[in-house]
Order: C-alpha cells, then sequence, then structure tokens
C-alpha cells in the first residue's frame, strides 16, 4: 500500500479513535473525523464509503495489530492463551473504543468484525479432527471473547494473569474431557 495511503488511513483511524473517547459513536459527525484528521472530505471519500466503512477498518487495524504481537508458536492451547492476553491488552490500550463498541453495537455487527479475523486465524492452526475446524473455533473464539467482554464490562476487577487462569482451568477441564 503506497505510504500517503496509509498515512490517510492512519489519521482516520487515530481521529476516530480520539473522538470516541469523548463521546459515542452514533454522535460522531464524518465533518468531524475530517476536520480532526485535517483530510478534506473528498479525499475520506476516496478511500472510505462512510463512517461505518471507517470503524470496520479501524477494527480490522487493530486485530491485524493483535495478532501481529503474537509469538510463534505451533502449541495451539499456548498461542490461544497468548491470544486471549493480546486482546485483554488491547481493551487496556483502547478502552473508550471497546465501551463504544460494546455498548452500542445492538445487532452485534461489530462485535462479529472483531471476531472474525481472530476465528479465522485459528482456523488455520487447528489440525484437522472428527470435528470440522470451523466450529471448533468458533466455540473457542466466541466463548473466551465473551468471557473478556464480560470481565471488560464488570470494570475489569480481575487482573489479566487471573483471567487467563480462569480461562485456563475452564479450557483444559472441556479439552481433556472429549
Amino acid at each position: 500500500m503506497d505510504l500517503r495511503i496509509k498515512k490517510t488511513h492512519k489519521l482516520l483511524m487515530d481521529a476516530l479513535l480520539k473522538l470516541l473517547e469523548e463521546k459515542p459513536f452514533n454522535e460522531i459527525k464524518l465533518a468531524e473525523i475530517c476536520e480532526l484528521a485535517m483530510v478534506h472530505k473528498t479525499t475520506f471519500y476516496n478511500h472510505f464509503n462512510d463512517k461505518y466503512d471507517l470503524l470496520k477498518h479501524t477494527i480490522h487495524a487493530i486485530q491485524k495489530d493483535t495478532l501481529n504481537k503474537l509469538p510463534k508458536t505451533d502449541n495451539l492451547l499456548e498461542y490461544y492463551f497468548e491470544l486471549a492476553k493480546e486482546y485483554m491488552s488491547n481493551i487496556k490500550e483502547h478502552e473508550h473504543f471497546y465501551k463504544q463498541i460494546l455498548a452500542n453495537d445492538i445487532d452485534n455487527l461489530y462485535r462479529n468484525i472483531l471476531m472474525d479475523i481472530f476465528i479465522n486465524d485459528l482456523e488455520k492452526r487447528i489440525p484437522k479432527e472428527k470435528i470440522p475446524t470451523n466450529y471448533i473455533a468458533n466455540f473457542y473464539v466466541y466463548g473466551v471473547f465473551a468471557t473478556i467482554n464480560e470481565w471488560f464490562k464488570n470494570g475489569m476487577k480481575e487482573s489479566e494473569k487471573q483471567m487467563i487462569s480462569y480461562l485456563k482451568s475452564i479450557i483444559e477441564n472441556n479439552y481433556h474431557n472429549e
């Protein structure tokens, strides 16, 4: 991707994230995003259809960044717990963003976008078993992410380490009972 395009995308994403710290997504106007990013509306429309398209792009960028931080390992459970740790770290780093997404996502569209990248990544890593990989990946990703989102909604009272411990207990008990 051209460096100018990357720069424009970054400016727009940063502006959106900054505005989400101040108010809900549905109250943010496209003009505000463009003004804060110092990007003309015409330029915005050369890259995105609307503010929802920018939101989807921002979600994908955050999730790809999370995946890029994960260590290389062939151990699926180790990888999975590292993914959960990174997701919790990402939530803390972008707390206002996640509050807006989780609080205002009535039809779960954006929550599903948040998890699709992780599901696709995990599907590639799961060894071929009797059960199709898409079912296994969806079961674990949705279960773990629902648990992490519950942790977030409850004020992140437990440490990330404690949450990983809980998740390990849940998954390992289910994993060994097959």
